[in-house]
């Protein structure tokens, strides 16, 4: 079940079980609330009991760090290239799945109302990183791929759980597009890091030699993706 909270959608979860004597609401994650109600409770009543809960949820969630490794509403925002963007929901009942527009101001969400659900936005923002990819990353490699005379033979970009990054042993290099989040000098870490592999394929203590020559604060840019600092 979806609710939508301030233009917000919250995923709800019901559960239900006999030793449960009293309803209780929790956050797990920003985006999903955890409603526990005594058996034989009623969709519409649980709706209920998540709205009249809203001001907290939406307090709350703004203190609970992503569940995911990207997560799709931060705050109450959606964040690109570092900076945090107001977001608009816009409901169009001929369309099937969400489809995201950037007007370098703000973020439109077009969705169908009736069909829709939380992983629907999520995987509509994807698609919209996936697609300027190209457009915000490829000008980085340029840059960097110039300064260091390292060139990568082919640069592709994919969704990632666990990393940022990758260079094969032929020299093909794979970037998360999701790194759209972060500042542009975080990206280039990131672009960096992957072209000293063409020269260094391991963590030795020469690549990060080689790392440290071209940037010196590098472990600046590290923290601001371990630690998410948008």
């Amino acid at each position: 079940m979806t609710i939508i909270l301030d233009d917000i959608p919250f995923t709800v979860v019901h559960r239900t079980n006999k030793r449960i004597k009293k309803v209780t609401i929790a956050l797990e994650n920003q985006n999903e609330v955890i409603v526990k109600t005594p058996l034989k409770f009623k969709a519409h009543q649980i709706q209920e009991v998540v709205r009249f809960h809203k001001d907290w949820i939406l307090r709350t969630t703004k203190k609970i760090k992503p569940k995911n490794y990207f997560d799709f509403v931060h705050g109450d925002s959606i964040v690109f290239l570092g900076e945090k963007y107001p977001f608009e929901l816009i409901e169009d009942e001929k369309i099937k799945l969400v489809k995201v527009v950037f007007d370098e101001k703000k973020f439109y969400f077009y969705h169908n109302p009736l069909v829709y659900k939380y992983e629907d936005f999520y995987e509509g923002l994807k698609k919209f990183y996936k697609k300027v990819a190209k457009k915000y990353i490829d000008p980085i490699f340029d840059l960097w791929c110039f300064k260091t005379k390292l060139y990568p033979n082919e640069i592709k970009y994919r969704f990632a759980r666990k990393q940022w990054g990758s260079c094969s042993y032929k020299n093909n290099i794979s970037i998360n597009y999701m790194l759209l989040q972060f500042p542009i000098s975080a990206i280039e870490y990131v672009v960096l890091h992957e072209l000293c592999h063409i020269k260094e394929k391991n963590h030795s203590k020469r690549f990060y030699n080689l790392l440290a020559l071209y940037m010196e604060n590098y472990k600046i840019e590290e923290n601001i993706l371990k630690e998410k600092v948008f």
